[in-house]
Parts: C-alpha cells; sequence; structure tokens
C-alpha cells in the first residue's frame, strides 16, 4: 500500500487544527496573556497543535503504528493540552511523561533480554532522554514559528536518514506526516502569530522526536546521529541552563534568556528572521551529521564537539552583549 496518500491528510489537519483553535480559543480558556517571559505583546491563542496531534493519532492507526509508541504519545499530548487551560504541576507533569516514557521503551515486552541488567540501564537511559528532550523542546516554543521550522527539519532529517538506513516504512511515513501537519500549522504562527502551538503541539513534538530516535536505532551511532537533528534545542537549552546557574539565577523559574530570545527581545531582531536561521543551521548541522555518520561514532562525537563549542562561544558572547544593553538602558 502507497502509505504516502496520508501526507495531504496531515496537512489538511495541521491546518484545521490550528484554524480551529484560532476560531474557538476564547470560548475554552485556550488564550496566551504576554507576560514578562513572553515574547509576544498581545493575548493570542494557544493549543494549535492539536492538529499536529490529530494528524499523528490518524496516521499513526491508519499505518498500525504499535500502540505503545501512539497511546503515550496521544496521553503527552492530551495533558499538555490540559496544561495549556490550567497550570498543571511540573513534578505531576514530569511523573506523567516518565510513565509514558517507559511504556514507550519498555512496553511492547515481548523480548526478554531488554529486562537484563545492561539492557535495563540502557532503556532506562532512553526514558531520560525521552522525558528530556520533550521538555527541552517545549522550552523552545518561546517565538513565532521556531518550534515549527525545527520540527520541520528534524522530521524531515529522519525520513532521509530512515530511508538511508531501511527503516520500517510506517515510521518513516509517521515521520513526514509529522513534517506535513507542522507545515499546515506554521502559516498561522509565522510571520505573525494568530495562535501558538502550546504544549499540546511542542511536548508531543520533542517526545516523538526523541521516540522516532529511539526506536529506529539498534545502535549508539544511529541514537547519537539522530538526537543531533535536534542539535540546537539541546545546546540552547543546555547552555542557557549552565549561564543562568552561573550567574545565581534559579534555573527553574520560567525566563526569556535562551539565545534565539535574546536575539528576538534584545537586539530586536523579528522572530521570523531568527527562526529561519536557526532551522537553516539545523538543516546544515543535520546535513553535516550524516556525512560523518559514514565515518564512525569517533566523527560524529568529534563533530558534535566542536559545533557544541562554537554555540557556547556565541552565546556566552551574546549574553554578555545584552547584559551590557541591559545596564545601559538602567542607566
Amino acid at each position: 500500500m502507497d502509505y504516502y496518500i496520508y501526507l495531504p491528510l496531515s496537512l489538511s489537519l495541521g491546518w484545521l487544527g490550528a484554524w480551529s483553535v484560532m476560531k474557538k480559543a476564547g470560548s475554552y480558556g485556550l488564550i496566551d496573556h504576554p507576560g514578562n517571559r513572553s515574547s509576544h505583546s498581545r493575548p493570542t491563542p494557544k493549543g494549535g497543535g492539536i492538529g499536529i496531534l490529530l494528524a499523528f493519532a490518524a496516521v499513526s492507526l491508519l499505518v498500525d503504528t504499535p500502540a505503545t509508541v501512539w497511546i503515550p504519545a496521544l496521553l503527552i499530548s492530551v495533558l499538555g493540552l490540559v496544561d495549556d487551560r490550567i497550570d498543571l504541576s511540573m513534578f505531576g507533569r514530569l511523573l506523567v511523561h516518565l510513565a509514558c516514557a517507559l511504556v514507550v521503551i519498555f512496553g511492547e515486552g515481548d523480548d526478554l533480554d531488554q529486562f537484563l541488567p545492561a539492557a535495563l540501564l540502557w532503556g532506562m537511559v532512553g526514558a531520560v532522554f525521552v522525558v528530556g528532550t520533550a521538555n527541552t523542546f517545549n522550552f523552545m516554543d518561546g517565538i513565532n514559528g521556531m518550534a515549527g521550522i525545527i520540527a520541520i527539519v528534524a522530521f524531515g532529517l529522519l525520513t532521509v536518514y530512515g530511508h538511508s538506513m531501511d527503516v520500517s516504512q510506517p515510521y518513516l511515513v509517521l515521520n513526514l506526516c509529522i513534517v506535513f501537519a507542522c507545515a499546515g500549522f506554521l502559516p498561522f504562527n509565522l510571520p505573525r502569530a494568530k495562535v501558538f502551538m502550546g504544549d499540546t503541539g511542542s511536548v508531543l513534538l520533542g517526545f516523538l522526536f526523541a521516540t522516532m530516535v529511539w526506536k529506529m536505532n539498534p545502535t549508539l551511532l544511529g541514537v547519537v546521529t539522530c538526537a543531533a537533528f535536534f542539535f540546537l534545542v539541546y545546546a540552547d537549552t543546555i547552555t542557557t541552563m549552565a549561564i543562568r546557574y552561573l550567574q545565581g539565577d534559579d534555573i527553574l523559574v520560567p525566563h526569556r534568556r535562551h539565545l534565539y530570545q535574546i536575539m528576538v527581545n534584545e537586539f530586536g531582531l523579528p522572530h521570523w528572521l531568527v527562526a529561519s536561521v536557526y532551522g537553516t543551521a539545523q538543516l546544515l548541522i543535520g546535513l553535516l551529521i550524516l556525512v560523518l555518520h559514514e565515518m564512525g561514532i569517533f566523527a560524529v562525537a568529534s563533530g558534535l564537539i566542536v559545533l557544541g563549542a562554537t554555540f557556547v562561544v556565541t552565546s556566552v558572547v551574546a549574553h554578555r552583549r545584552a547584559d551590557q544593553l541591559s545596564a545601559l538602558e538602567t542607566h
């Protein structure tokens, strides 16, 4: 069967979900009001990622995706929708995320070897990776277009990688359908946001990305290679947390100190430009890692170390410049 007939369906559902939320969000209390850490200045509907959820759920059923993949992801997204409506406790959300990740990693249960000590430890690493990625990607949904563009690039790269590695077709189609669903959503979020993706979409996309990385790869080389398709997501979050910690800030308090937020809020660059630069950079990084993949784990790791160091230097310089500008404005 030609599974790719589901791509127009995904595009339509991504568009329809965003349009529906834009029209009806006020009736359901799905409005994001600007605050101190916001990069927007007017109330905006949120939860527009529900179209991406619908596309994922529909295609998962149509291509016979394992229930241990789509049911946890569905629960994660529904929880995100609830959180978009009423703020849930961080601890409670993380517990649900971890439970869902454990189902993804160990849920099939038909291979008893996975419960041997070494495999069990590796599986726990996978669960932490899935939970961490879900929440890390949510941190990147702070300006117009960022989450949608990064997701299109990352899931597109997963599709390219999967084709080269003969990954089973349902996973390839699911990755590509996420690309199309995000493309359907994006016109409502860029260049000016008529609706935000919300936790409904951003946490789902992070959870799905990590799930696909884990399910598509039996080797460490494959996992590291595919995880690099989210390089800027991880690099921006980790670097920002480190800088804030060294400055004595509480890293658990909401903020707008990510590099991409500084570029928009302190340097005055337009959202669409910053999101496009991130997307283009992530595409180039992903293609580079695909080339290095052919040379082995040492080449991939070396490339990531160089890229990471470059990002850290860039981020530190930007933070210092932003602090200088803030000091000048204060005086």
